[in-house]
């Protein structure tokens, strides 16, 4: 990263954290060589996409004699405006990791044991060829499952996708990472689209549900554009910010008020609230009236609640919950949002903004141009256990680290997994085959992406930096082996590929003139204002109607010895569960407690003193499923009778800086799953 006084105040609230650097990694990550000298050469500029997660930031990639040296935000860039948030600053170290793969690795030993053994893509691209022809030919059962993290549309993931389509159907699924992600199962049984449009700036009133949004958005850096231009002009201009959530996050230490909630039941908070708007007869009724459908049996699917009753369920006030309701109808334009988490969850909330009239012309939602993205045929993890592949290609996700209840009897019980990564991840670690792939400063960008002001970016640039080793890019893997199966159908190269998208999508002449810096090209929100591609062309309440006639959303606490919840969060170094291979990522983990370099647990002294813990202690966190370490975090802003952790660390590998440090919490539960403590 390039160095100047704006970078260095921009992440001088990070730089303490580098004292909880373990001795080793001093040495390994911050001890200059003295011998070094700077770099002297032909200095130049190459513009692209971060790619280090899907928010789309624009950057310039400082080189010197074609080496990467620095990077910095592109400045009028309409995502990220010049900024750069600590995963972009990381770049480099993703680039030059001693620990990334060079060569493609067939497994040797047992899955797992480390045994490999080095080919040439040749032989490689050969063999998966042939094991899915195998597959496709003799198999009764799905023969191939192709599975890719979930994100906008881009051109690696639609090589995937012809791929999959090329071998049958309903066999392309996206694994996503809920905490870091828009609620776009509900857009998609509401609206009928994915492609909604957040227009933040509009809003009076934000209330977030367990949407920890500053550090995520999807883009951290344009996350706190939004909030400055919320905050901005006299007091009484200024929008009012909500943080309905357990733990006091950065979001909820900068909102006006933070409401803590029991873990997994902001839903049912969502719900109450819809409730009482209904009941107080203070929702938009022209809204409902002319561009809803099925309100009627939605309202009465609320009769069963009660306020006392989510009240105790939620542990939030009755009072607070009828303040809250006020709040909503009064201050206008309001907007209700979530992230990608239980289904319920998910509409519930955004049931709220049909009631309060915010979508559509002048409303904080809105339709979207732009192109479908990744995200799933059906459940992968539910779908692949009933019916598992015989082949399984993995496409730079780890779905062993982010979902391991269901993933490891998928692998376990499919013939052959192939895995397409740049470094030896869990589920690397347990393949047959694995393709190391180009990182993102070495592969070109097609994708689409989504800003604050309610527009779709199309980013498009070729790739910043010659490949250092003998990797593939993710798309050139992927269209190798479809013209393998499909023959002449398939173009002869993915540059002739990534051009086709490109004339079709208008945009060619962007990856030709990449070097001046204009990557990108917006896209308006839809004319029209009304997001509705359902068949009805109204916002549809059924889906979720359906889901509260099937479901008991008053969950009632089981305990048995497990007394409190369970809080899940991803620091912004570890935004959606990657990150902690990069040594700099590691130590500004967490800004609020000062920890790095481990697994920490955050919770009340009131619910430390019950099994006898101190601050900076060793403890155990214990469900039903399992148990793991971590170190005990005291705050008195912790909600009592809950226990936060990070996800993000507790890698068996992905690298020297990741393999052995922390611990995975999703190895014992979700939100809300009850666990015990004790010392370690």
């Amino acid at each position: 990263m390039e160095i100047s006084r704006r970078n260095f105040f921009k992440f001088g609230i990070f730089s303490g954290l580098t004292s909880a650097l373990p001795v080793w990694a001093k040495k390994a990550v911050l001890t200059p060589k003295e011998d070094a000298p700077p770099p002297m050469g032909e200095e130049g500029f190459a513009y692209t996409i971060c790619g280090l997660c899907p928010a789309g930031c624009g950057i310039r990639v400082r080189k010197v004699d074609g080496h990467a040296v620095g990077i910095s935000g592109i400045p009028d860039h309409p995502i990220n405006q010049g900024g750069l948030c600590p995963k972009g600053a990381a770049s480099l170290q993703e680039l030059y990791h001693p620990d990334r793969l060079r060569t493609p690795l067939l497994r040797r030993g047992p899955r797992g044991s480390g045994e490999w053994k080095e080919i040439s893509w040749d032989e490689a691209l050969r063999a998966l060829s042939e094991k899915i022809t195998r597959a496709k030919s003799g198999s009764k059962i799905k023969p191939l499952a192709a599975l890719t993290r979930a994100r906008a549309w881009d051109i690696q993931g639609e090589a995937l996708r012809g791929l999959a389509d090329s071998i049958g159907k309903d066999n392309f699924f996206a694994l996503g990472f809920p905490k870091s992600e828009f609620p776009s199962d509900a857009y998609e049984r509401m609206h009928g689209s994915r492609r909604v449009a957040f227009h933040m700036s509009r809003a009076k009133l934000l209330v977030s549900f367990g949407f920890d949004w500053l550090q995520s958005y999807p883009s951290p850096v344009e996350a706190q554009m939004a909030f400055a231009q919320l905050r901005r002009g006299p007091s009484r201009d200024r929008a009012e910010i909500v943080q309905i959530e357990p733990r006091f996050s950065v979001t909820a230490g900068k909102a006006d008020q933070w409401v803590p909630v029991r873990p997994g039941t902001e839903g049912l908070l969502a719900l109450i609230l819809a409730k009482q708007l209904i009941a107080n007869e203070t929702y938009d009724k022209a809204f409902i009236h002319a561009q809803s459908r099925g309100f009627e049996a939605f309202k009465k699917s609320l009769d069963a609640l009660s306020l006392d009753d989510v009240s105790k369920t939620t542990e939030v006030p009755e009072k607070e919950i009828r303040l809250l309701a006020v709040k909503l109808s009064s201050l206008k334009p309001a907007a209700a949002i979530t992230n990608r988490g239980p289904l319920l969850t998910q509409m519930a909330v955004h049931a709220l903004n049909a009631l309060l009239g915010n979508i559509g012309t002048g409303g904080v939602f809105s339709g979207m141009e732009g192109r479908e993205g990744f995200w799933a045929d059906g459940l992968a993890d539910q779908s692949l256990q009933a019916r598992p592949p015989e082949l399984l290609l993995v496409d730079r996700v780890d779905p062993l680290f982010l979902s391991p209840s269901g993933w490891k009897e998928i692998v376990a019980k499919t013939p052959f997994v192939a895995t397409v990564s740049s470094f030896l991840n869990e589920t690397a670690l347990s393949s047959d085959l694995v393709l190391p792939c180009h990182t993102p400063l070495e592969r070109g960008h097609c994708s689409f992406h989504v800003s604050a002001n309610g527009s779709a970016v199309l980013g498009a640039a070729p790739e910043a930096v010659a490949p250092l080793y003998a990797t593939k890019d993710p798309g050139d893997i992927f269209l190798a082996l479809t013209r393998a199966l499909a023959g002449t159908r398939v173009p002869a190269d993915f540059d002739s590929y990534v051009m086709g998208h490109m004339k079709k999508l208008r945009a060619e002449k962007m990856f030709h003139e990449s070097s001046g810096g204009k990557i990108w090209r917006e896209m308006s929100a839809a004319a029209s204002g009304k997001p509705h591609a359902t068949r009805s062309g109204k916002f549809e309440f059924d889906a979720l109607t359906d889901i509260l006639k099937l479901q008991d959303v008053k969950k009632a606490r089981e305990d048995g010895g497990f007394p409190l919840h369970l809080h899940l969060y991803a620091p912004l170094a570890f935004s959606f569960g990657e990150g902690a291979h990069l040594p700099y990522l590691q130590s500004v983990a967490g800004p609020q407690t000062q920890e790095a370099w481990e697994t920490w647990a955050e919770m009340h002294p009131e619910t430390a003193s019950l099994p006898g813990l101190s601050d900076g202690e060793a403890i155990w966190v214990e469900s039903r499923r399992g148990k793991i370490k971590a170190r005990a975090r005291l705050s008195r802003a912790a909600m009592p009778g809950v226990v936060s952790l990070p996800v993000g660390l507790g890698h068996a590998g992905y690298g020297r800086w990741a393999k052995g440090l922390g611990s995975n919490p999703l190895e014992i539960g979700e939100e809300g799953t009850e666990v015990k403590l004790w010392k370690a």
